[in-house]
């Protein structure tokens, strides 16, 4: 009887320390006022211009060269593979993203978009050598 007692007091005694303690931020979160930006004469007034272009794509080049490195520790993972010719992809290099893609091919052969995809890739660059010459 007197464990039961206990029990019922801590619970009492925590939900009302929890229920406080929300009520408590709630209001002070309320009367709080705004903060004021501090104004620092070091910072810049304007940001510098920046060609997004650029910055997108030595950010796909890190990417792809840091799953790269991936891959010479775990040259099947599939899903490195698939990152890295995402990216390839993204980048607009056809002939970076054919490697990875083949080897995908040969890992799921059971994924057959995957070869329609190498295959389209393939045709596209062997219209461009042919345009070229």
């Amino acid at each position: 009887m007197a464990k039961k007692s206990l029990q019922r007091g801590l619970v009492l005694l925590f939900g009302t320390a929890f229920v406080g303690s929300t009520v408590f931020m709630l209001v002070g979160s309320f009367w709080r006022r705004p903060s004021t930006p501090i104004a620092d004469s070091n910072l810049p007034t304007e940001a510098p211009a920046v060609n997004s272009r650029d910055n997108l794509t030595a950010r796909l080049e890190t990417q792809a060269i840091g799953y790269e490195k991936l891959l010479e520790k775990e040259p099947e993972n599939t899903t490195i593979l698939t990152n890295l010719v995402q990216i390839r992809l993204q980048m607009g290099d056809l002939e970076g993203a054919v490697d990875p893609l083949t080897k995908l091919v040969q890992l799921q052969p059971e994924r057959t978009e995957l070869a329609t995809i190498l295959n389209q890739i393939q045709a596209r660059l062997a219209e461009s050598e042919s345009a070229s010459e």
